[in-house]
């Protein structure tokens, strides 16, 4: 790592927007963390790189493509849902960085069914994932009618985490947090991705 490179973590790197984030972050001269539940031995992937939207898309495989362009990368594995693994995914990113300058909450559990065809399990998943002194950006969208179009029960999660970005602003300027900033941001006009469609 350059020293004073600024470190991005990527919560939800893989597939589609996370990953996209942290190729162009990268670019950008980040020194990239990516984390996600999904892991896989990237030099067994073929092609490579795949899909970026495919189940093929990993953790694994983006740092593999950011180091291969020359970027400096770290893939984590995480559990957003539990507490203990959170904490190690930031333990695992001061470690070797000393800090996070930009953290993008991308996480997702995706599920494209109505309410009534989606299994209990796969729904409190969705919820469970869609549920944190550097800049946040939260993947998610604005309330609107037509992102619940036929995905009812994953529009439920991200849009919770709407709210959740608005009410975190409003606490961190009612409290004085002026080192702190946080935004959501919706890029559907600029990525493609099962999400977006």
């Amino acid at each position: 790592m350059v020293e004073f490179q600024p470190v991005a973590l990527i919560v939800g790197a893989s597939p589609g927007i996370g990953r996209q984030v942290a190729v162009d972050l990268a670019k950008n001269g980040y020194a990239i963390v990516v984390a996600a539940k999904s892991t896989s031995d990237a030099f067994a992937t073929k092609p490579f790189p795949p899909d970026p939207n495919s189940q093929a898309s990993t953790t694994s495989t983006v740092e593999r493509e950011i180091r291969e362009a020359g970027g400096e990368a770290t893939a984590i594995a995480v559990d957003t849902r539990d507490s203990d693994s959170v904490q190690q995914m930031v333990d695992e990113t001061i470690e070797p960085y000393g800090r996070i300058d930009v953290l993008n909450y991308n996480s997702g559990a995706v599920w494209w069914a109505s309410v009534e065809n989606t299994p209990m399990k796969r729904f409190q998943l969705m919820q469970r994932n869609q549920a944190w002194k550097a800049r946040i950006i939260v993947v998610s969208p604005p309330i609107y009618s037509r992102f619940f179009r036929g995905k009812t029960a994953y529009a439920m999660g991200k849009v919770g985490m709407s709210v959740l970005t608005k009410g975190l602003a409003v606490d961190f300027e009612r409290e004085g947090g002026k080192d702190m900033a946080i935004t959501s941001i919706w890029p559907a006009s600029s990525i493609e991705s099962a999400a977006t469609e």
